[in-house]
């Protein structure tokens, strides 16, 4: 049976609206998603992908990916993001391609700045083939056809550009980042109808706290167990999101939890080697959404390339990897 989104695609493509972004609940497995001015910030090469299944309980209507790489060569970060949105098992497609370049200095022994520019395209596109509209009705049933305004410019592309900025240590970091700074119309109807995505402006403060250890090696080399309070807060034209977390990480394991104000707690899992990481979490919503939508659930993937060993007196950021 044909799915009947008609009030769905009434509401995303035929009004002056404006778009926003898909999120993410772990926030560092996707970094470069949350602030491009961490490219580079590894050190060496890095792949990274992740999967999210927003609602599971209603099969996959509303599903967002992304997929990215990024490395520092002499001091300078360069990476390459993608992400992936899709809505009502892949009817309605929102797809953003990008290239970022960042430069990084060393204020002093401890600290350096990283800064970031990220430009790239967004994509549109709406399959209506799986679509039935009131007007493809009579008293005989579906009678075929699609509405005029949805034979042409179901597909739009446009340019988009994004910017942050980063300040870190080993201990702490902190930074700010606008997304979608020159608002692109991605709205699929043309003329005069605007579809305008909102700013995404980001702030994001994190840091680590080292737990007693009785084994001296394992705090000289900073591997006592230790934990990482975050505070993220993102705001996109009328939605604000204010997330507060904590992070707990010994060895190779990492658990941690979140809440999102007035909208969910979400709770993660990871494991961390040298070459590859893996993180699980589960967005356990608090609205009237819960009982139908069963939250979300989110898996990510990490691989680390081998690089020249870095200098001795090289700062590194030390941040979750979920």
């Amino acid at each position: 049976m044909k799915r009947k989104l008609y009030a769905i695609i009434a509401f995303t493509i035929g009004l002056n609206v404006s778009a926003q972004d898909n999120h993410y609940s772990q926030f560092y497995a996707n970094k470069i998603y949350l602030n491009p001015a961490f490219v580079g910030t590894a050190v060496c090469p890095r792949a990274i992908l992740s999967f999210r299944d927003q609602w599971p309980g209603i099969n996959g209507e509303y599903v967002s990916y992304t997929a990215s790489y990024d490395q520092s060569i002499k001091g300078v970060g360069f990476g390459v993001l993608f992400n992936g949105d899709d809505a009502g098992r892949g009817v309605l497609k929102t797809n953003n391609f990008s290239v970022i370049l960042s430069p990084k200095i060393k204020l002093n022994r401890n600290f350096i700045l990283s800064y970031a520019v990220e430009a790239g395209v967004i994509q549109k596109h709406l399959d209506h083939v799986n679509l039935t509209f009131p007007d493809q009705f009579d008293a005989n049933g579906v009678i075929g056809g699609v509405p005029p305004e949805l034979n042409s410019n179901l597909n739009v592309v446009k340019p988009d550009v994004s910017t942050g900025i980063l300040l870190f240590s080993s201990f702490l970091y902190m930074g700010y980042s606008a997304h979608h700074i020159i608002r692109p119309n991605i709205s699929l109807l043309g003329g005069d109808n605007k579809e305008l995505i909102y700013t995404r402006h980001t702030v994001h403060i994190g840091g680590n706290i080292e737990l007693p250890d009785p084994n001296s090696l394992k705090r000289r080399k900073g591997l006592s167990p230790k934990i990482s309070p975050q505070i993220i807060i993102q705001n996109q034209g009328p939605a604000r999101e204010i997330n507060l977390g904590m992070y707990y990480k010994k060895n190779n394991f990492t658990s941690g939890i979140y809440y999102r104000n007035e909208d969910a707690f979400i709770v993660l899992f990871g494991i961390q080697t040298k070459k590859i990481n893996f993180g699980f979490s589960y967005d356990i919503t608090l609205s009237k959404l819960r009982n139908n939508t069963l939250g979300a659930v989110e898996i990510s993937t990490a691989y680390k390339f081998n690089c020249r060993k870095p200098k001795r007196n090289q700062v590194k950021i030390d941040c979750p990897s979920f």
